[in-house]
């Protein structure tokens, strides 16, 4: 209830956006927030480098903690250097205001100790925590947005209060989770894996949000907004299965049987992916009303791909967490290559409408998520080694002859 909670009001902010902001203005703001996704990627990382460590260290959290917080302010400190680096390219790029570009980069430094709050509190399983912490980032950080845009209707003014709503947010999670300040060196092993995580994440988060901003990009103003909303149906269907993660992947770091916690954790995703694709097909008409009025109806007959899409991603982000808790490094590549291809095949050919970007999009997230099922389902080395040893210990039958 409380990754709903929060990643409804994600979408309330979206909504109010739709309606606050004039279309070319919303396009500007959907491009940011797809921006501040693909960032915090290395929040979420974070997280699951703290639950895993909660889980790996159970007979001393203390040390845990500790080396999980120093963790958490280094990368909060490379986020922010990031932002002064690119905040005037990306917004160039984009067609953004510059200030705005900035505060999207603060708020996404801003929620790395929050969300790594989040993995202490996951990895202790300490259910009720968690749902405090992660309802508190999502509604403070919409509310911050949405209070600024009713005041100020301008994306720069919607940036400036999800960057102070991240802020209060975060250090709310901090609070609940207990976790310190710390800028004492955690050491390589715990770096490297949030390098693994964190680019692992990046590439599906840029395959689940590049399309936006390849229409910002190919699109009239008009049509990226619409692309805008759509991505919004896409992300609905891809963050309401969160709570299935939370829930698994501490047991697909810890328990002996791994595999079948991941195909629970698979055949749950996938299956609301296809409740939640059907009721965009029957009720797409109504859904684009709601989420961002009469002005986006042309949207609707496409709004179950949209759905369909973020499903999909959702069912690839379990198979990529499913690597996390094994550290199989090969898994993060699978994106990578499905964001590479995607990005070729828009450029050079299919640009010029919505169902265009979309269709590729969604050939490129399925072809990812089935060599990904395949990797992680397929027997490792050491399960084929002990069943070839099986074999040759086995002893051989004996033939009688009389």
């Amino acid at each position: 209830m409380a990754t709903m909670l929060a990643n409804g009001a994600a979408y309330l902010l979206s909504m109010i956006g739709a309606r606050a902001l004039s279309v070319a203005d919303y396009g500007a703001l959907g491009a940011l927030l797809s921006v501040s996704i693909i960032g915090s990627t290395i929040a979420l990382a974070a997280q699951a480098v703290g639950s895993r460590q909660m889980v790996l260290k159970a007979l001393d959290r203390d040390r845990a903690v500790a080396e999980t917080a120093g963790l958490a302010s280094g990368a909060t400190i490379t986020m922010m250097v990031l932002g002064v680096v690119l905040f005037q390219p990306l917004a160039s790029v984009l067609g953004v205001p510059s200030l705005a570009v900035l505060l999207t980069f603060g708020a996404m430094a801003a929620s790395i100790p929050g969300f790594t709050a989040l993995g202490i509190l996951q990895g202790r399983e300490d259910h009720r925590g968690f749902g405090i912490a992660y309802s508190g980032i999502g509604l403070i950080r919409a509310a911050g947005g949405i209070v600024a845009m009713l005041f100020v209707p301008t994306v720069t003014s919607a940036s400036l209060g999800i960057f102070v709503g991240s802020v209060v947010g975060s250090a709310l999670s901090m609070v609940v989770g207990r976790l310190p300040l710390s800028l004492a060196w955690t050491g390589r092993p715990l770096v490297r894996e949030l390098l693994h995580n964190s680019s692992a994440l990046v590439a599906l988060f840029a395959l689940a949000n590049s399309d936006v901003l390849l229409a910002r990009v190919f699109l009239d103003e008009d049509s990226s907004g619409g692309y805008a909303v759509g991505a919004l149906i896409a992300k609905i269907a891809f963050f309401l299965p969160y709570a299935i993660i939370t829930i698994y992947f501490p047991r697909m770091s810890a328990a002996e049987d791994k595999k079948r916690a991941f195909l629970m954790a698979l055949l749950m995703t996938a299956g609301m992916g296809v409740v939640v694709t059907a009721a965009c097909f029957l009720l797409g008409g109504p859904l684009v009303w709601i989420l961002a009025g009469a002005k986006y109806a042309a949207l609707a007959p496409v709004a179950w791909l949209f759905a369909l899409e973020g499903s999909i991603f959702a069912v690839m982000q379990v198979v990529l967490y499913a690597g996390f808790s094994t550290r199989a490094r090969i898994v993060g590549l699978v994106p990578l290559a499905a964001l590479a291809a995607q990005i070729l095949a828009v450029s050079l050919w299919s640009h010029d409408t919505v169902l265009q970007i979309l269709v590729v999009t969604i050939v490129a997230a399925t072809a990812s998520t089935i060599v990904g099922v395949w990797i992680e389902l397929r027997p490792s080395r050491k399960e084929s080694a002990h069943d070839g040893k099986a074999s040759l210990s086995a002893p051989e039958p004996r033939v009688e002859t009389s």
